[in-house]
């Protein structure tokens, strides 16, 4: 008489076990990929970060060969993106140029930050304090009186903790790149690093202030202050 072995018929469906293994395996993975995605989109934001600020810097160069390396920022003032009189932001002033309001907001903003027009500031502060600090206004950043064009700071992220709504954030009365430490101002958003544009049109990130790469001021290699270095 033959035995036949009997096996077990799979019906093709999987066991509670295989389940919660399959499920484990997917949450190890999610946990291993997630960091990453976050870690390549915030280097996504700070390279558009620096592009906008490059574009910006391309704006800058033309407005200043057809206006007699000069653009003026205002203090006080704070005009909308419809405002047609004789006094417009230094936004406006360049939209002709860049084309565009993208390049005005910074990528990395986090969403519970303000939300603005324009994320960055013009580095008004040496005009501001020559003029004698004389409150609103409109300043000019004169390119000629610029001693070291590759360390001036000519722009970078407003990190101010409530900035006003308006479209000419500028730097006349603190500092706004977020290494000062003050409890008016965020940290720098990019991993710490916070992006600069200066005055020959290069960009750059970086986590502290150099003094010996970069400064506020027309003649003098200094950060920013209240008077003059």
């Amino acid at each position: 008489m033959n035995r036949r072995c009997h096996q077990p018929i799979r019906n093709g469906s999987f066991t509670l076990v295989e389940l919660l293994v399959v499920i484990s395996i997917i949450a190890l993975l999610a946990g291993l990929l997630f960091p990453a995605l976050a870690n390549a989109r915030k280097r996504t934001q700070a390279a558009n970060c620096l592009n906008n600020l490059r574009q910006l810097g391309y704006g800058v160069q033309m407005y200043w060969d057809d206006n007699n390396g000069k653009i003026a920022g205002l203090s006080g003032i704070f005009p909308s993106w419809t405002d047609t009189g004789t006094t417009q932001a230094w936004s406006q002033l360049l939209f002709p140029y860049v084309k565009t309001t993208k390049v005005y907001v910074e990528p990395g903003r986090p969403v519970w930050m303000p939300e603005l027009p324009v994320s960055y500031y013009l580095n008004l502060l040496p005009a501001y304090i020559a003029a004698g600090s004389p409150g609103a206004g409109s300043y000019h950043i004169e390119s000629q009186r610029i001693s070291n064009l590759s360390a001036f700071i000519l722009m970078s992220e407003d990190l101010w903790v409530n900035p006003q709504q308006e479209i000419d954030p500028t730097n006349e009365t603190g500092d706004r790149s977020g290494f000062s430490g003050f409890s008016t101002n965020h940290p720098p958003m990019h991993n710490g690093f916070a992006n600069f544009l200066f005055s020959d049109g290069h960009v750059a990130a970086f986590k502290r202030f150099d003094s010996s790469q970069m400064t506020y001021w027309f003649d003098s290699m200094a950060n920013w202050q209240l008077t003059p270095p």
